[in-house]
């Protein structure tokens, strides 16, 4: 199995001035629905599919309950979920407040079979979205060729960039990830 990926040109924000870097970006090919996977899993299993999405839905809402209440919520070889608060500084802890918590996230672990995903896998490149449509605005239009640079000639929108932006931050990662 092979994940698609295109390519964009970004620029790093943290060093402004330094020239732009390719970076792959994930190019997502569908989604699996609630309805899809129920479905898969009750093909696999002796579960209706109603009873797997009754038990999906129930799983997601005590998941919550459980972050709500500060618990680390443990799924076995998918990870782990847990919450995590971003502030403020203070400049002591007498001056701390909670009106200094300015947000709460979700961290999620990866369990061992996850953090190994890349084993194996193969990459396909892929034009980017942005590009795809540029192609297939040309072909409606009868063109037998297309600026894809995405410096706009024309007027109208930039044709660059498209797909999700992942990456760890690193220097040599996607700076925006």
């Amino acid at each position: 199995m092979a994940l698609n990926y295109s390519i964009s040109m970004l620029s790093n924000p943290m060093k402004p001035g330094e020239a732009k870097k390719a970076y792959a970006k994930a190019q997502i090919s569908q989604e699996l629905t609630l309805k899809e996977l129920s479905r898969l899993v009750a093909g696999q299993t002796t579960v209706s599919r109603a009873d797997v999405s009754a038990v999906l839905i129930a799983t997601v809402d005590n998941m919550i309950d459980s972050l709500r209440a500060g618990e680390q919520v443990d799924f076995g070889e998918l990870g782990k979920f847990r919450l995590q608060i971003t502030s403020r500084g203070a400049e002591t802890a007498e001056k701390f407040t909670a009106a200094n918590i300015t947000g709460v996230n979700i961290q999620f672990v990866p369990g061992e079979d996850l953090r190994n995903i890349f084993a194996g896998m193969g990459f396909t490149p892929v034009p980017t979205r942005a590009a795809a449509r540029a192609v297939l605005k040309a072909q409606k239009a009868g063109e037998t060729m297309v600026d894809i640079s995405g410096k706009d000639t024309s007027g109208g929108g930039s044709t660059g960039g498209g797909g999700n932006i992942g990456g760890s931050g690193e220097e040599e990662e996607n700076p925006l990830g």
